[in-house]
C-alpha cells in the first residue's frame, strides 16, 4: 500500500529498464535500502545481494511462498486442534479469528460453516447445550452470531 500510495508500484512489478534515467536508478537505490532497513535480520540473510527493488521484493515473495506448504500444515493443524479449555469463549474466538487469518493469508481461506463448525467443535463441555442448540440451527448460523451467544 506504501508502494502505491506514493506512485511507485511499478517498480516491483517489472525490472528497471536498460534504459532507466538516473533519477529511476536513485529512486529505487532509496526503495531497496528502505525495504532492507525494514526486514527483520533473519529475513535480510535470505535477500542479502538483491540490488535491485523488483529482485529485492521478488527474492522476499519466493521467500515465503517456499515457506508456504509448511506454514498452512502448522496453521491448520492449530486451527483444527484448538479447543477452548481454560480460555474465555471471547478469547477462543480470537485464537481461531488469528487462525483463521493466516491461513487466508497463504491462501487457504476458511470457509463460514467451517469456521463455526470448527469453534462449536472445540468449545468446552460445559457449553454443550449451545453446542447442540446452534449446531442443529439450519442452516448454521455465521460465527459472529454463534460466537455472540
Amino acid at each position: 500500500l506504501v508502494l502505491i500510495r506514493y506512485g511507485v508500484a511499478q517498480i516491483i512489478e517489472q525490472p528497471l529498464p536498460a534504459n532507466a534515467t538516473a533519477f529511476q536508478r536513485e529512486l529505487d537505490a532509496h526503495l531497496v535500502l528502505w525495504i532492507y532497513s525494514t526486514l527483520a535480520d533473519n529475513l535480510v540473510d535470505h535477500v542479502v545481494g538483491a540490488t535491485t527493488t523488483y529482485d529485492l521484493w521478488h527474492r522476499i515473495r519466493d521467500y515465503f511462498l517456499a515457506n508456504r506448504a509448511a506454514r498452512y500444515m502448522m496453521l491448520n493443524c492449530q486451527y483444527r486442534n484448538l479447543k477452548q479449555g481454560d480460555l474465555s469463549v471471547a478469547e477462543y474466538a480470537r485464537r481461531m479469528k488469528l487462525l483463521t487469518a493466516g491461513l487466508a493469508d497463504i491462501e487457504h481461506a476458511v470457509t463460514e460453516v467451517d469456521l463455526t463448525t470448527q469453534f462449536l467443535h472445540g468449545i468446552d463441555k460445559r457449553l454443550d447445550t449451545i453446542r447442540v442448540v446452534l449446531g442443529d440451527t439450519v442452516p448454521l448460523p455465521p460465527f459472529e452470531t454463534v460466537f455472540s451467544r
